[in-house]
């Protein structure tokens, strides 16, 4: 019976296993690998540069937290009901600025009776200097004996006595009152107030605290062999009568811009912290205008103001696995080769190479998703990537 092409089944089965001949030739053919004349696909083209020195201006990144110049707990002296806060929350004060009031009705009653005391004690001193002056001329005269005189000296010496307690009375009360009005001890920014208007306060009471931005510290830690390590190195350069080259800090904000003004080292600690290993190091940073807050998480950038030499590579050249950071590189032959390299710090859009490559070594910048180990690429020359004005460090180092 014919089928729906009005073709008869006995007629079309020779011509089908034909074709079927012809495909599988041509399968075969295919999966080969080769073309008709037996030639091979033709090596990738890839993108390369020879491996070279720039002069960069070697640096060491650290994790650091900024630290106010100084951090002052404000609380008051005296016991007392607040009646008054002088200064908004947040406003920066002079030292001497009066922060906040405390009821001082009591104090002012203490003030008014010590001073009276005092004018008690000494018109009572007036009037025995009087008498002991009296009881001198008279004992001269025999007039009087001298246990009487004695007597007359004793009331002397204790109404003086009695006098400089009531002074000091008078003096306490006198700090008292003062201390009814909580001044700032420092310039600062002053915190959020931690009290309210007719809170009972007392002495252990946290009012609010006050900070000094200006410089603002930022302390990182070294570690023991990083510090020995600089130490021995200045000492070998000035031993040949060099130069040991001078070090600055900058900070690296968490957006990843440069904070515009250059930094001076402070302070290095007196001990090694025997858990860590690690010395603390303080940097202090100009912040006239308070950018920088306390307990901000920075990068402290440690840099050489001397440069040097450096083999660097583009970073898009450089892939990592579970061994760590490498390169792909051509060989004389043209054979991809894996390079395991160990990097320094960044330069731009490149890095600073510290081992595993050489001047002139051939590096894959381009095509590397194209190409494998052990085989064979087609070089094309690439142009290394220069620093970009927006890429330099925002750092003048005439500041600080």
């Amino acid at each position: 019976m014919d089928n729906l092409f009005g073709v008869s089944s006995k007629t079309k089965v020779k011509p089908l296993l034909t074709s079927l001949g012809l495909c599988s030739a041509i399968l075969v053919a295919g999966c080969s690998g080769g073309s008709s004349d037996g030639q091979q696909a033709p090596a990738p083209k890839v993108s390369v540069l020879k491996v070279e020195e720039q002069m960069v201006n070697p640096s060491r990144d650290y994790v650091g937290v900024t630290e106010a110049k100084e951090d002052i707990t404000i609380q008051a002296r005296v016991n007392g009901y607040l009646t008054k806060q002088n200064v908004k929350d947040g406003t920066a004060v002079k030292s001497g600025d009066i922060l906040f009031e405390i009821d001082a009705d009591t104090y002012q009653a203490e003030f008014t009776s010590a001073k009276a005391k005092v004018a008690q004690d000494q018109a009572a001193v007036d009037v025995a200097i009087l008498n002991f002056k009296r009881g001198q001329n008279l004992i001269k005269k025999g007039a009087i004996s001298q246990s009487h005189m004695d007597e007359l000296k004793s009331k002397k010496l204790q109404a003086e006595a009695a006098l400089e307690v009531s002074k000091a009375h008078l003096k306490t009360a006198q700090l008292n009152l003062d201390y009814t009005k909580v001044i700032a001890p420092t310039d600062g920014v002053m915190s959020n107030a931690k009290v309210s208007l007719g809170d009972l306060i007392t002495p252990t009471t946290p009012m609010a605290s006050l900070v000094q931005n200006d410089p603002m510290y930022v302390s990182f830690q070294i570690s023991e062999r990083q510090l020995l390590e600089y130490r021995e190195a200045k000492t070998e350069v000035e031993k040949n009568g060099g130069t040991a080259p001078n070090l600055y800090p900058q900070l690296k904000l968490a957006t990843g811009s440069i904070y515009p003004k250059k930094g001076a080292f402070e302070s290095l600690d007196n001990r090694i912290n025997t858990s860590t290993g690690t010395i603390e190091v303080r940097a202090a940073f100009p912040n006239p205008d308070g950018f920088l807050l306390p307990g901000q998480h920075v990068t402290v950038v440690v840099v050489s103001e001397q440069a040097q030499a450096r083999l660097v590579v583009p970073q898009k050249s450089i892939q990592e696995d579970q061994s760590g950071k490498y390169v792909l590189v051509l060989d004389q032959e043209n054979t991809v080769a894996k390079r395991s390299i160990k990097v320094g710090q960044k330069s731009g859009t490149n890095w600073v190479v510290q081992s595993g490559l050489n001047t002139g070594d051939t590096v894959i910048v381009d095509g590397l998703q194209k190409v494998r180990v052990g085989a064979k690429a087609e070089p094309i020359n690439a142009t290394m990537p220069t620093e970009t004005k927006e890429q330099q460090p925002l750092i003048d180092n005439k500041q600080g």
